[in-house]
């Protein structure tokens, strides 16, 4: 499949507002044959020019938010309190975050206090496949491929400052590129944060950080200290 061809009879290039484009993720009929009983995940957080846009892989059945009996909306990492430490041990979130999260358990007042977090610490969350699966293996490419309009499309509506792939699956869906996380780390730990152009965008140009995926297969040590590395640098211009 290519970069043009979609897997819903409605373009995204034409969605000009993110409700729309995130009402339009369920008309693929991916997670049907995939994850059954599972709803796409769109994006969530702060959406008008977020300073950071974290890009993961794919959402699994272990997002419960995802399940359809689900009665709110489905956010990425909902309920995962290991990434939300990640993210406060590298100063994106409070602290206090997922001691909290844990003390909730899994409810709305939960969820909706992850979203809040998120708007306001100015980043979004989102995945370069929306497509829930069972987590036992990663997306094939041609899945990826298949996705980029959705994430192309949620880019441009979202307009984030700066873009975090997380894991090499989005870093090269985003940019086209393809580098050594372990050169990236070196190179953060020594106060080099290096960014890549992504592909143009709706004619715009966005700064993609390339970072080791933070959770399960990855490599949470690595990943902390290149989101932290990330924080300080990007604090250090902002200031």
């Amino acid at each position: 499949m290519s970069m043009q061809q979609s897997q819903s009879p409605t373009e995204p290039a034409l969605v000009t507002d993110l409700q729309t484009l995130n009402r339009l993720l369920d008309s693929c009929t991916s997670c049907t044959t995939i994850a059954p009983g599972h709803r796409h995940v769109p994006g969530a957080g702060c959406t008008d020019q977020p300073d950071l846009m974290f890009v993961f892989i794919n959402p699994t059945v272990r997002n419960f938010t995802a399940q359809q009996e689900w009665p709110g909306a489905p956010v990425p990492f909902a309920g995962n309190p290991k990434l939300w430490q990640i993210l406060a041990e590298a100063g994106w979130v409070r602290k206090e975050l997922p001691v909290e999260m844990v003390a909730l358990g899994r409810t709305q007042t939960m969820v909706a206090g992850l979203v809040e977090e998120a708007r306001r610490q100015r980043i979004y969350l989102t995945n370069a496949v929306k497509c829930v699966d069972d987590g036992s293996k990663l997306p094939a490419a041609e899945r990826v491929t298949a996705a980029w309009h959705w994430l192309e499309t949620e880019i441009a509506l979202v307009r984030p400052r700066q873009i975090v792939a997380l894991g090499l699956i989005p870093f090269r869906a985003l940019t086209g590129q393809d580098v050594r996380l372990a050169d990236e780390l070196w190179a953060a730990q020594h106060e080099e944060v290096r960014s890549y152009a992504s592909r143009p965008i709706a004619g715009r140009i966005y700064p993609v950080f390339p970072c080791y995926f933070p959770t399960g297969r990855g490599n949470p040590v690595a990943a902390t200290r290149m989101l932290a590395a990330l924080h300080k640098h990007l604090s250090g211009i902002r200031e």
